[in-house]
């Protein structure tokens, strides 16, 4: 079958790589199609679509493309019930509910309908999963027991979980886990979570806020973490580093950078990946000691603030 991934198109490049990580997670191989904002995975074998949609936040949909013309997608679908039909033009949408209702007998239920029928240019489409977004405007930093202004959006902290494709029971750690927002999204997609965090303070929130989403699977340390004498073992480490103004690093921070690395190549299993979050590119250098850097994603987090997210795999 073809699946088409609806794409929120918030970031350029976030949200394709997102959902190619979420199919190479569970090793599902795929031919893809990639143009305008949609990317169209071709699967042979069968596939958990929720379970992908589940994970998912940069995504809207996943649709099943069932034609790429009016006659075509009523061949392929089956209707039975209700349904509604959501894009292309007005004009489109009425001609298409007339067909159905007066061919196969299926009524109208712009609320609840069993079948949506989504078009997205030239391609009709049955949608198969929706992602629930509204869930990650429900776990804002400020909607915790604890927080810090410069905590990150939880959606993008669940993308760089899933850029790690990294699956359920095997283990993420963040060396840097400030107040647990990409500990909570990992948590909460049942991976065990191991945080380490210098300050005090910061690691008691963080253990508020896993607690009040009900994450019990963890362990957290306070702890500077490249002086820690635990072998730490990752499949993956997802992390957003401590940052200075970008223009203006520290040479502290410099120094921190570089032994991190070091300290986070000795963690993570060899061919595991690395999701982490800098505030200039000046390290690539240093970073291909011990990682290969697949991919790079400049985003802007705050309105002063560009942050570069790296996946880099362990050499």
């Amino acid at each position: 079958m073809e699946a088409l991934f609806e794409l929120s198109k918030e970031h350029p490049t976030m949200p394709v790589a997102e959902a190619r990580a979420c199919l190479k997670t569970y090793g599902i191989k795929y031919d893809e199609n990639y143009h305008n904002g949609i990317f169209i995975a071709s699967v042979k074998s069968r596939v958990n679509w929720k379970k992908i949609a589940d994970r998912l936040a940069m995504s809207f949909s996943i649709n099943e493309i069932v034609g790429k013309s009016i006659k075509e997608m009523l061949e392929n679908i089956e209707i039975e019930g209700s349904f509604k039909v959501e894009g292309g033009n007005m004009e489109l949408r009425k001609k298409i509910g007339k067909i159905i209702v007066e061919e196969k007998g299926a009524k109208v239920n712009l609320e609840k309908p069993e079948i949506v029928i989504k078009i997205f240019g030239d391609y009709f489409c049955r949608e198969i999963a929706r992602i629930n977004r509204s869930q990650f405007e429900t776990r804002r930093p400020m909607q915790r027991p604890f927080s810090i202004p410069t905590t990150m959006h939880p959606r993008i902290a669940r993308a760089l979980v899933n850029l790690a494709e990294i699956k359920e029971n095997e283990v993420l750690v963040d060396p840097f886990c400030g107040t647990g927002g990409i500990l909570i999204e990992a948590g909460l997609m049942g991976i065990k979570i191991i945080g380490v965090e210098i300050k005090e303070e910061l690691v008691k929130g963080c253990r508020k806020n896993l607690e009040y989403y009900g994450i019990k699977n963890y362990r957290l340390y306070n702890a500077d973490m490249r002086k820690m004498d635990i072998g730490l073992e990752a499949d993956a480490i997802v992390t957003d580093f401590p940052y200075g103004r970008a223009s203006h690093l520290s040479d502290r921070l410099e120094k921190l950078y570089k032994e991190a690395f070091e300290k986070m190549a000795n963690w993570i299993k060899r061919g595991g990946k690395a999701v982490i979050g800098l505030p200039s590119m000046k390290f690539n250098e240093e970073m291909k000691k011990y990682f290969e850097i697949e991919q790079i994603h400049p985003a802007r987090v705050h309105k002063s603030l560009i942050r570069f997210f790296y996946v880099l795999r362990k050499r």
